[in-house]
């Protein structure tokens, strides 16, 4: 019997986060619809087409999915020639994605777990629908990743609310132009579908502008 009614209540109680990822999984067997819905997005289908995009124009191929769930967009990722591994600190999470993806590489992590991210040495690094549950860690990473892994590209992907409806992590972000100028990036591109109370933002950045040049210069 779930201890809550709703997988939110998990993650959010009383405008505080509270991020209770395991338990949530082993309460609830398809948080986010990520198996049925989630893993068909817009915005994760132009991250596909980014990364293969990426992958034709600059070689790239080794990929690390922060927060992957059930590792349906790590399995997408994989099917496309890459060499992914994908991180969830939920071992049911990862426990779920392995049974599901027998040929997938996949690890219990988190975003603060820089030994396994500097050993990886990923050519992109993918954060999908995941940056709202690190906010208190989010400023360091960004650090981390432009000092020790600038060679890195960024796939982020993040869903935003209007003013009014968004009550937490304001003091961040609110829109892709937000999202933006705190990573403080090279964008190659970036982007937003609108739905209904919510947008759905995308880009990809990098930290070189020999990187930025690269993408812009091939037809």
């Amino acid at each position: 019997m779930p201890r809550y009614e709703r997988y939110q209540d998990y993650l959010f109680r009383d405008g505080r986060f509270v991020g209770e990822f395991e338990e949530m999984y082993r309460d609830f067997a398809d948080p986010w619809h990520q198996t049925s819905t989630e893993q068909f997005a817009s915005e994760k289908a132009v991250g596909l087409n980014l990364l293969n995009r990426l992958a034709e124009r600059a070689g790239v191929r080794r990929v690390i999915e922060i927060g992957c769930g059930f590792g349906h967009y790590t399995a997408r990722i994989a099917a496309s020639g890459f060499d992914v591994l994908g991180i969830d600190v939920s071992p049911t999470a990862i426990e779920t994605a392995r049974s599901r993806h027998a040929d997938v590489k996949f690890a219990v992590a988190g975003i603060d777990d820089r030994r396994l991210l500097l050993d990886y040495r990923p050519d992109i690094v993918v954060m999908a629908e995941v940056t709202w549950y690190v906010l208190d860690m989010l400023s360091t990473f960004v650090s981390f990743l432009r000092d020790d892994l600038p060679q890195a590209y960024v796939l982020h992907l993040l869903t935003t609310y209007p003013p009014g409806v968004q009550r937490y992590g304001t003091e961040f972000f609110t829109d892709l132009a937000g999202i933006k100028a705190f990573f403080g990036m090279r964008y190659l591109e970036s982007g937003e579908v609108h739905g209904r109370g919510s947008s759905r933002t995308w880009f990809l950045g990098t930290w070189r502008p020999e990187a930025e040049d690269q993408w812009h210069s091939v037809v």
